[in-house]
């Protein structure tokens, strides 16, 4: 046996080799592929740039000529690079591993060639509508629902949206989107499906004359001239605007956390982000996830992921989880019911650092408290921003919104804000508020459109008068709030998280009155019910014991 043993390492060694060899050529050739393709398409959009600059009349990238003319030089020194290490290479001049450094920079460059090009072949003549939405989201597919309900001649609406499809019902996107079975897709969820409306698909906006541009961010608004321009130089003018931006999620980098750049950390925003955290959870079945955040977005996603059978941990610095929301006694019920699904939840601590692995993956949190978590992915929900800086200087803000009356009409008289970036009087409590959540982007989308059609024709409407609403559906349970949750918390019902059914609630009660109400396992008939009671504010001495008995209908 000692005889073979000598034989079988040199036939190890030399499979090794031819192995390394193959897999070397394979690659070669692979980005050598790419690298040609890339190439090609940079032929293309140089043929269509240099056709746009010889236009006549003068094309508007003639404004950019400076650029262009440097970007087609660029253009040639890359093309020429490229030829010459071809051509040294097939003298074997070059080492296999220079060859492939150098074919790896060009495909950057010309990666980063090709999406500069994009920015000019996109210039185009000013577009002009009579109303503009910027946003894609949920707001801007109410509004123009709305605007077509009110006799939108066909022309005068158009919708720009940095996203590549029509507008959605986000709130899909950290639910049945990323479940294993069943998953949710588009155009399931087009809007405005969430409110038992019509399913406004790609097509509709078509027969409806509105201009859908997606793809397409802004870069710069001039409301002064009423202008809009886009990364690609396009520009977009207006008679009446209105800002449907939304929010931004926020990333662990702003609060300084080393290490947060690493790949397979995700947040959750839009449908892009869905799609990659999709992937990575087909990637990673049944891996290790850590998720950063106990509100909306930690809740809501690591049920999902729990329900993909992932070993799920979820951090958040509070005392108890939806801190904004819950009081400590509905968050024991929802953390022993996650416990009882094996979820961990760690409380009272954050992330404050992530390690990486030789790929550039995160694999492991670092804890404030000094505790160490293994993870094939981490989610982060740590808030969000609404997304008003191009505004900055130009509207009134308040509470880090853009300010507006109870008609969503800013300090411009032809700008109007709505949804996450609107900061506006809720008649209610007598109090300026900014409200996230998707009740409240449809229903101030839909009077900002009221109230725009009724200055035109000189009408009056009445003033916007909300009643803030939250709600969320995780595995089997399904709870909704009402109101203003300040005051004294009064709990009712069945909390039992191991119950078949739980059913609870707590009443806000604030100067002897119920001035809010949350329920979890409630019919949409008594989720009515407890709407009605948090906008009337009857007595607490006379219906407190009525909730608690069950009962949530008043006379």
């Amino acid at each position: 046996m000692a005889l073979f043993k000598p034989i079988t390492e040199r036939i190890l060694v030399i499979w090794a080799l031819i192995t390394s060899w193959s897999k070397y050529q394979r690659n070669r050739e692979g980005n050598m592929e790419l690298l040609n393709r890339l190439l090609e398409e940079l032929d293309s959009q140089t043929a269509d740039i240099e056709q746009k600059l010889d236009a006549e009349p003068p094309h508007p990238i003639k404004r950019q000529e400076d650029e262009v003319y440097e970007w087609l030089e660029n253009v040639e020194r890359i093309k020429t690079e490229v030829q010459t290490i071809y051509q040294i290479a097939e003298r074997n001049y070059l080492s296999r591993e220079h060859f492939g450094k150098l074919v790896n920079e060009k495909i950057v460059e010309v990666k980063e060639l090709l999406q500069e090009g994009k920015l000019y072949t996109g210039i185009s003549e000013e577009k002009s509508f009579k109303y503009l939405i910027i946003g894609g989201g949920v707001a801007a597919g109410y509004a123009a629902r709305e605007f077509v309900k009110q006799g939108l001649k066909p022309g005068e609406l158009a919708i720009v949206s940095k996203e590549a499809v029509a507008p959605y019902e986000r709130p899909a996107l950290s639910k049945a989107y990323l479940f294993p079975e069943g998953a949710v897709r588009l155009p399931g969820f087009n809007v405005c499906v969430g409110s038992g409306g019509e399913k406004l698909l790609p097509e509709w906006y078509v027969e409806k004359g509105i201009e859908l541009i997606l793809s397409t961010e802004i870069i710069k608004a001039d409301l002064d001239s009423k202008i809009l321009t886009s990364a690609a130089g396009m520009k977009f003018s207006y008679d009446v605007l209105i800002i449907a931006t939304g929010s931004r999620a926020m990333r662990l980098t702003e609060f300084g956390v080393h290490g947060a750049d690493a790949k397979n950390i995700f947040y959750l925003r839009e449908i892009s982000d869905a799609d990659k955290l999709v992937e990575e959870i087909r990637a990673k079945k049944k891996g290790k996830v850590v998720v950063v955040g106990g509100g909306y977005i930690g809740l809501e996603v690591g049920a999902a992921m729990r329900i993909n059978q992932f070993d799920v941990t979820i951090v958040y610095r509070e005392q108890w989880c939806m801190a904004l929301l819950f009081t400590r006694e509905i968050a024991a019920f929802y953390e022993a019911y996650y416990e009882n699904k094996g979820i961990k939840l760690i409380k009272g601590t954050a992330a404050v650092a992530f390690d990486s692995g030789a790929n550039g993956e995160v694999k492991a949190v670092k804890l404030k408290d000094g505790r160490v978590l293994e993870a094939d992915i981490v989610v982060a929900g740590v808030g969000a921003k609404p997304l008003i800086e191009l505004f900055e200087g130009q509207l009134d803000k308040a509470k880090d919104g853009i300010k507006t009356d109870g008609f969503f009409e800013t300090d411009d008289p032809d700008v109007y804000a709505v949804g996450d970036v609107a900061t506006f009087p809720i008649k209610l409590y007598n109090d300026m508020r900014r409200v996230e959540h998707v009740d409240h982007a449809r229903k101030s989308a839909e009077q900002a459109v009221k109230v725009i059609k009724a200055s035109e024709e000189n009408r009056s409407i009445p003033e916007y008068d909300y009643l803030p609403y939250f709600y969320s559906r995780v595995f089997n349970l399904s709870w909704s709030f009402y109101g203003d949750n300040v005051g004294d918390p009064v709990l009712f019902g069945d909390n039992n998280p191991a119950s078949a059914k739980p059913k609870f609630g707590t009443a806000w009660i604030k100067n002897g009155k119920i001035v809010g109400v949350f329920l979890e396992g409630g019919t949409a008939e008594e989720n009515k019910a407890i709407a009605q009671i948090a906008r009337v504010q009857p007595p607490a001495d006379k219906y407190l014991d009525q909730l608690r008995k069950g009962d949530y209908f008043f006379a």
